[in-house]
């Protein structure tokens, strides 16, 4: 019984400590924004977003840190200045699985250190664009001179996720059930195209039984679900794919890049 008293008690603290730094980091961010708010120099501005933009990155509200950091006035910080903001901004984005936000900052970031490499390695990997991140991920690991890695990373990246063209998806879309087959998906595929037969052949039996009005607004209803739907499906699957193969290429990236 004492045990099970002394672990709640212990819960309870370690809840109410974390509600507490929760309170106290937005305490701190409303008050950095009452800085912004009251019209203080463009220097104290930037200071104050920027302490601000911390706040919520500890708090674990990264949209809301990169939103902040957003409205850093760029063009009164010293270079280094300016890279850090972006950086973070840059960070903030992939920890809040805006991968393509996070990609398109890489080039503003530059690659002066090895935690920028890492970071670009990384947020070019989940967002896709693998061949760019190959570069940044070799460049990583070879900061300090060649390195012996180097071959399984190569190894890695020519593993990488298959890249499917939403151009080639939506032609063969037309052709049910290539589109299916093409996004590897050929049990919708046998159901898709085994759909549209069946809306096409009630259509043509109505039109042979004389019933026209029928076969046309029934057939057309028909074929308008199933047809139209198979190009819907056929466009979701290649996001689809696109994304969870990116994500779980990240993961592997990243578990590589991290390792010892």
């Amino acid at each position: 019984m004492l045990s099970k008293r002394l672990f709640c008690t212990i819960s309870i603290f370690l809840c109410a400590l974390s509600l507490s730094r929760a309170q106290d980091l937005d305490s701190l961010a409303v008050g950095y924004e009452r800085i912004v708010f009251e019209g203080a120099s463009l220097v104290e501005v930037n200071d104050a977003l920027r302490a601000k933009a911390l706040c919520y990155k500890q708090a674990g509200r990264y949209k809301e840190a990169s939103a902040t950091l957003s409205r850093v006035r760029l063009f009164a910080l010293t270079p280094e200045e300016r890279t850090d903001v972006l950086y973070q901004q840059e960070l903030c984005y992939l920890l809040d699985g805006e991968f393509s936000q996070a990609a398109s900052l890489v080039a503003q970031v530059g690659d002066g250190s090895p935690d920028a490499l890492l970071l670009h390695a990384l947020a070019l990997a989940y967002a896709g664009r693998y061949d760019e991140s190959q570069i940044y991920a070799a460049r990583y690991i070879s900061w300090d001179g060649p390195s012996q890695r180097l071959p399984s990373l190569l190894d890695l990246y020519a593993a990488k996720p298959r890249e499917y063209n939403p151009t080639t998806s939506l032609v063969m879309s037309f052709f049910p059930p290539l589109g299916h087959l093409y996004n590897d998906a050929p049990g919708e595929g046998v159901l898709s195209g085994a759909m549209n037969l069946a809306a096409l052949a009630f259509t043509v039996a109505n039109f042979v039984s004389g019933y026209w009005v029928t076969g046309l607004v029934g057939g057309g209803i028909a074929l308008n679900y199933t047809y139209m739907g198979n190009h819907q499906r056929t466009a979701f699957l290649v996001a689809k794919h696109s994304q969870n193969d990116a994500v779980q290429f990240g993961d592997k990236l990243r578990a590589f890049l991290l390792s010892e």
